[in-house]
């Protein structure tokens, strides 16, 4: 098929008329939409004047064969229907639907998925709510599956007046249309105020604009003479001086004149004046007025908008059926209306001019009536409220709860602030002291996602309103989380303690809940991190068995068994619980806790079983937060297992859906949980510009580094970043002050945050050995304590590299031998290469050759440049000792240290870039820099011609002394 949907067909000769003049726009939208049919998708936006010919345009298009097939759904935005949530949504698809098979439409519903179904089909008020995000994803999905049918032709005329949730759709759509065969045309008219501001800004920021200009006083001859006959000059002179070459204005004068009588001859350029724009709306005042009841008629319909039925309209005008019908005949015949049912305006421009003059007072009162009507003939909800909204101060002992339903079901749309509008105005209707504390409630909730202080507002009042404990905990419920997020965490508290105790055991499950959200503010503050450890212990207690109380249970006492490194298989057990049955509410604090618990039990069927049921949960529920959670989950695992190119990929995704769903990255800790582990994957990489720009957008600190959780684990990130590029000093005061406040929240699980490796490799490289050795010690006892190979590895090396020596050597074989049996490959790499290193030094070198042909090509699978790029070298000191001898001199009376150095920085490494491929401090390099410019009596511009002419890189041992020990963990572990 070439062509489906659009505008009905009309025979008014018209009709057709506005189309002269427009011949390239035509043929530019046609080339447009075959561009687009070939894979080039394309934005357009028409706008020009009221009349201008904007939607007689969009019916010649929609109308045209394009010489390849196109699908045509085509919506018009309408003011009255501007308060339904996706109102042109729902029409842009019910028309391009309407084409296909019942059972093609439920499979094409079935693939966009459940919300969907719900903005496009009437559903239960029962139904679940859904997320914004959820609901225009799956929008999107249906383009995309109806575009791979055939290409689409999108069109939504008066786009200034369409609903705000279809607004917003389209532009989140817009973005996303790259590769697809779809053509999105937006007409606007002049001087309308847009309902929808903001995502109409956004459509048209990104469009091809078209604008339509008046027709040239040649076209309106043409039109004039193909209209009325040969007029005089004159007479056509004043036609185009009148409507200004408007398309509209110029059709609706000529078929005034049409009808004058007035033979075409004897029309003078008077004649024509008299009537112009002006006369056309009082002339269409006047033939209503002829007929009584075509003027009520026509007034109802423009009360009730475009698709009204029938009889609810005769009803509104208050007139018998058969006199109804009779006006309603005229009305078509006049091209007022348009000749089909349901009944609507031919030209929207027409109905506000109708609308607007009825009398305010009957305007209020007539939408007072329709509401009754409408509700009476079991009229949506929604189409009820917008009626009850535009009568401003009806009120109705029904109407209340009509605004409430209409509400329930806008959020379920994913429309909050049409839900908020509707709450507004139920608020003002007679409602018992319960309903209106409930109201407040639904009010807060729903402004919370677009104005949360007004959210906060309205949740107060709420909880101030409250008639019993239970409503007043199911305020709380809502609106501690809320001052918790804008960091209110002092009245938070103190309202859910107030709370729980006037609940007492009345709810032992909105308790619990409740108990929790005051758990989590207090727990992200140092100062009431033991208060919410009480808490904790409180929550972890067995309730009565309530089943949906179990994830979030298990869920809390995962994290803190995994936190404290306690009973590893009950972690396990717990994560198991905590998915059975769950459904999206399992990505809510706690619950979701036990997927970060569990990755770091290294217990590898549990993690995949677990997973796969929390990635179903995610998927299915289309929740941006949950997509970013569970990308975060598999980022760690993979981070785990040494796949540094697929963490960096999962927490790279995490922080774009973070974002997706409008969060500040930096104040979320999730997401700056996130931003940490990130920090580390891209340190192991070698991009530490990236890490640095990461870090810095998330720990914007001056001095003194705040007493919240995040920061704790942002020290650690800093310090292991510092730790990679050199500077010890900085990554042992980081670390150190890390772990005092990780002690406060009870974090002593190496396997949650190794911060005592980190920070005895860093003491060892500033010849601190003894507060190294005591760290690692420590480390290693708690992981022997947690279980798990891969951490016992990492504390064997720890120590392995702050004892030395023969212990030193023992301890880091025990390491390698553990970290072969772990998924860690990138540990066990660094523990050869460190081992390789130490048996070189002992002159070893056959066995430590051995050892690099291990770690180099593992450390390159894992994507570690900087550990394999220190083994090379390794490698290639140990090639050139067997060629040179141990302790051999490079030419020009350089040692090998200081050739090796010098060759780096004749080839533009920075200071620092040697220092982390050689695994030494930055003051190392600067000494064996300045020693080389003193024997060579050059600066830093002079090495490259005395070392790169004619010179071959030689590799050098990796410098042992106290201030730069070999250590790769302290690079890339």
């Amino acid at each position: 098929m070439s062509h489906t949907g659009g505008y009905p067909a009309t025979e008014h000769r018209y009709d057709m008329l506005p189309l002269a003049g427009r011949a390239r726009e035509l043929r530019t939208l046609c080339e447009t939409v075959r561009a687009s049919a070939a894979g080039h998708p394309a934005l357009v936006h028409l706008v020009g004047e009221s009349g201008i010919g904007k939607t007689s345009l969009i019916r010649a298009l929609t109308g045209t064969g394009f010489g390849v097939p196109v699908l045509v759904g085509s919506a018009c935005g309408a003011p009255l229907e501007r308060d339904f949530p996706f109102g042109v949504v729902r029409q842009l698809f019910g028309d391009l639907l309407a084409k296909t098979d019942e059972a093609t439409r439920h499979a094409l519903l079935d693939l966009a998925g459940p919300p969907a179904r719900l903005v496009l089909d009437e559903a239960s008020f029962d139904a679940p709510r859904t997320s914004t995000y959820a609901t225009h994803h799956a929008l999107y999905r249906l383009i995309g599956k109806l575009a791979e049918r055939s290409p689409l032709l999108l069109v939504v005329d008066d786009a200034h007046a369409a609903d705000a949730p279809s607004m917003r759709f389209l532009s989140y759509a817009a973005h996303r249309l790259s590769g697809l065969p779809v053509t999105l045309l937006l007409s606007t008219t002049d001087g309308e105020q847009p309902y929808a501001e903001e995502p109409l800004l956004a459509l048209s920021g990104r469009a091809r604009e078209l604008r339509l200009t008046p027709i040239s006083d040649e076209a309106v001859a043409e039109v004039v003479h193909r209209s009325l006959g040969e007029a005089s000059a004159d007479a056509v002179a004043a036609c185009a001086d009148v409507t200004r070459g408007n398309s509209f204005l110029l059709a609706e004068l000529l078929r005034v004149l049409g009808q004058s009588g007035t033979p075409v001859e004897q029309l003078g350029p008077d004649e024509v004046r008299r009537l112009g724009s002006p006369a056309v709306a009082a002339r269409l005042r006047a033939r209503f007025r002829a007929r009584p009841d075509t003027e009520a008629l026509a007034h109802a319909v423009a009360v009730l908008g475009d698709g009204a039925e029938f009889d609810v309209a005769a009803d509104l005008a208050g007139l018998a059926p058969a006199h109804a019908a009779r006006a309603l005949d005229a009305l078509a015949a006049m091209s007022v209306v348009a000749n089909s049912h349901p009944l609507g305006f031919s030209h929207t421009f027409v109905r506000n001019a109708v609308l607007e003059s009825i009398p305010v007072g009957a305007r209020l009162t007539a939408h007072g009536r329709a509401a009754h009507l409408l509700r009476a003939a079991h009229a949506p909800s929604e189409q009820v409220a917008a009626h009850l909204l535009r009568a401003r101060s009806s009120v109705a002992p029904w109407a209340g709860d009509a605004l409430r339903r209409a509400a329930k079901l806008a959020a379920a749309r994913g429309a909050p602030d049409v839900a908020a509008t509707y709450l507004r105005h139920a608020l003002k209707q007679p409602s018992p002291p319960c309903e209106h504390s409930a109201m407040l409630c639904d009010l807060g909730t729903a402004e919370l996602s677009y104005a949360p202080h007004d959210g906060i507002a309205h949740l107060r009042e709420a909880l101030a309103a409250a008639t019993d404990a239970r409503q007043a905990a199911q305020a709380a419920l809502k609106l501690v989380p809320a001052l918790s997020m804008l960091s209110a965490h002092d009245e938070a508290s103190r309202i859910a303690d107030t709370v729980l105790a006037g609940l007492g055991d009345e709810d032992p499950e909105l308790a619990w809940r409740l108990e929790a959200a005051a758990m989590i503010p207090e727990f992200l503050r140092l100062a009431t991190a033991p208060t919410a450890l009480d808490r904790v212990e409180r929550m972890s207690r067995p309730t009565r068995g309530d089943l949906d109380l179990r994830s979030p249970q298990q869920g809390m006492l995962a994290i803190a068994k995994a936190w404290r490194g306690q009973e590893r298989e009950q972690v396990v057990r717990c994560a198991r619980e905590a998915i059975l049955g769950a459904d999206h509410n399992f990505f809510r604090p706690p619950s979701y806790y036990t997927l970060f618990a569990l990755a770091r039990t290294d217990a590898p069927a549990a993690i995949d079983e677990v997973y796969a049921v929390a990635d179903r949960i995610a998927e299915g529920s289309g929740w941006p937060r949950a997509v970013a959670i569970m990308a975060m989950a598999h980022g760690l695992k993979a981070a785990h297992s040494g796949d540094l190119h697929e963490a960096a990929r999962r927490f790279s995704t995490a922080l774009e859906s973070f974002e997706d769903y409008g969060i500040d990255v930096r104040g979320d800790h999730c997401a700056v949980t996130c931003a940490v582990w990130f920090t580390d994957v891209l340190a192991s990489l070698g991009r530490m510009d990236e890490a640095r720009e990461l870090l810095s957008r998330h720990m914007r600190v001056q001095e003194e580094v705040p007493q919240i959780l995040e920061y704790t684990f942002l020290l650690y990130a800093r310090g292991r970043l510092r730790l990679a590029e050199g500077d010890a000093r900085g990554a042992v005061e980081d670390l150190e002050e890390c772990g005092r406040r990780a002690e406060a929240w009870q974090m002593r699980n190496p396997a949650i945050l190794p911060w005592r490796s980190r920070a005895a490799a860093a003491h060892t490289a500033l010849g601190q050995r003894e507060r190294a050795r005591e760290l690692a010690e420590e480390d290693l006892a708690l992981a022997l304590a947690w279980g798990t190979d891969r951490v016992i590895g990492v504390a064997q090396h720890a120590l392995a590299m702050a004892v030395g020596g023969s212990e030193g050597h023992e301890l880091l074989k025990a390491a390698v031998a553990r970290l072969a049996a772990s998924p860690y490959r990138l540990g066990h790499a660094e523990a050869l290469l460190d081992l390789a290193a130490q048996v070189h030094a002992e002159g070893g070198a056959d066995e430590a050759r051995a050892l690099l042909d291990q770690a180099i090509p593992l450390a390159s699978a894992c994507g570690a440049g900087p550990l394999a790029r220190r083994g090379e070298q390794l490698l290639a000191g140990i090639r050139g000792g067997r060629r040179k001898g141990r302790g051999a001199h490079t030419p020009l009376g350089l040692t090998p240290q200081e050739h090796q150095i010098g060759l780096a920085a004749a080839r533009g490494a920075t200071n620092r870039q040697i220092a982390q491929d050689l695994c030494v401090t930055v003051r190392n390099v600067e000494f064996h820099l300045s020693s080389a410019y003193r024997k060579l009596g050059v600066k830093r511009q002079g090495l490259g011609p005395l070392l790169l002419t004619g010179a071959a890189p030689e590799a050098l041992e990796v410098p042992g002394t106290p201030n730069a020990p070999e250590l790769a963990g302290a690079v890339s572990r």
